[in-house]
């Protein structure tokens, strides 16, 4: 996976910066661009936006390995968080909204046919009872496309991806508290089994250009005092091995 310290350092070598000169441009100094592109620290929502209007590229190519340059499906971020972060932003939200719903969502990941799986996801989602079929793709322009559908037998379905060559990845189970906030973002607190604790932000409510979605929902978890260096672009089916 590249990091964000490489991809800053290559968007600098490929607009032909020197890190003394991109310094200057951001006004900061030649060690904070070297601390960044070493993966040492991480730039503050501000400076990700300047460095995202600077390179002229959509911020989340900055933070997300599968986005690319493409106007993303859905708006949202994904922090790993200690215990102490998670119990803090739950009483925070809890304090602050009455829309609550604790879930149990189990997920079972599959590996395509295809050679592309690090740009898919086949996953089945038990929640309430329910199963949905997911299955996430860029297409040949490279834009996200998303297709769900609900299913009414389980093993059956798994019988059909096997016969089409799908093999089973793995399966993530996490306890999800789901909170809105304000009507429009939708918050997340998830607990998941042998992996940890998460934070996910998603924009529910899409009232402005994209770009400033994304800009006011850095800017809401800096009022809430979450801490963006600990965003992860690592998807939980990521973090399984195959079986």
């Amino acid at each position: 996976m590249v990091t964000l310290g490489e991809k800053i350092k290559k968007l600098r070598e490929d607009a032909n910066l020197t890190q003394e000169a991109l310094a200057d441009m951001l006004y900061v100094s030649n060690k904070t661009i070297s601390s960044w592109e070493v993966n040492r620290t991480m730039p503050d929502v501000n400076m990700l936006f300047k460095l995202s209007s600077l390179f002229k590229c959509n911020l989340y190519t900055l933070l997300d390995n599968n986005i690319y340059n493409n106007e993303p499906l859905e708006i949202e971020v994904k922090l790993k968080i200690d215990e102490s972060d998670y119990k803090r932003i739950k009483k925070l939200l809890e304090s602050k909204s009455d829309n609550i719903k604790e879930v149990k969502e189990i997920d079972t990941y599959y590996l395509t046919h295809s050679a592309k799986y690090n740009q898919e996801c086949l996953r089945i989602r038990l929640e309430d009872n329910k199963y949905l079929l997911s299955y996430k793709c860029f297409d040949s322009e490279n834009v996200r496309c998303e297709y769900e559908s609900l299913i009414d037998n389980f093993s059956n379905l798994e019988e059909i991806l096997y016969h089409l060559g799908c093999k089973k990845k793995g399966v993530i189970e996490k306890n999800r508290i789901k909170i809105m906030y304000k009507d429009k973002y939708e918050f997340s607190l998830d607990i998941v089994e042998g992996i940890g604790l998460f934070l996910e932000v998603e924009v529910k409510r899409i009232e402005y250009k994209k770009e400033e979605e994304i800009k006011k929902l850095f800017e809401l978890l800096e009022e809430l005092n979450i801490d963006i260096n600990k965003i992860t672009t690592k998807k939980y089916n990521e973090y399984l091995e195959v079986i």
